[in-house]
């Protein structure tokens, strides 16, 4: 699961345990996550493109991740408490819905107007990298 460095401080502190994505990121959708699945975190050193096929670079840092939930709603269905655990930056629906255009430069109706809640639990005291714990 790929995050911004800005997040990077959030992950390795593991205080940040929930996550949006537009449109359906249940498996088998692209780029879907199951409940129960084990994946790695990873922060984006350099932002790849879909459309261009150019894959984005990442940091060393490797953070063992379990998927808690995932759950596929309208936006306007969020409340409140759907919010714990996410990004500081991330409070509201209108905040998550200018968030997601930030990042994927599309509108949420262009993914009709569903979101994909995804909460983790970190199976690791703390992150890794390549050469060992840091």
């Amino acid at each position: 699961m790929a995050f911004r460095a800005c997040y990077q401080p959030l992950l390795i502190s593991q205080n940040l345990t929930t996550v949006f994505r537009p449109g359906n990121r249940r498996w088998p959708s692209w780029r879907g996550y199951i409940a129960g699945e084990i994946v790695t975190a990873r922060v984006i050193h350099r932002c790849g493109s879909d459309a261009l096929g150019i894959a984005p670079a990442f940091t060393s840092l490797r953070i063992p991740i379990r998927i808690r939930c995932v759950r596929v709603m309208s936006v306007d269905q969020l409340v409140a408490t759907d919010f714990t655990g996410s990004s500081p930056d991330i409070a509201d629906r209108q905040g998550l819905i200018d968030h997601l255009f930030e990042i994927y430069g599309r509108p949420i109706e262009d993914y009709g107007s569903q979101v994909t809640l995804i909460a983790f639990e970190y199976l690791s005291a703390g992150a890794t990298h390549p050469d060992g714990p840091r």
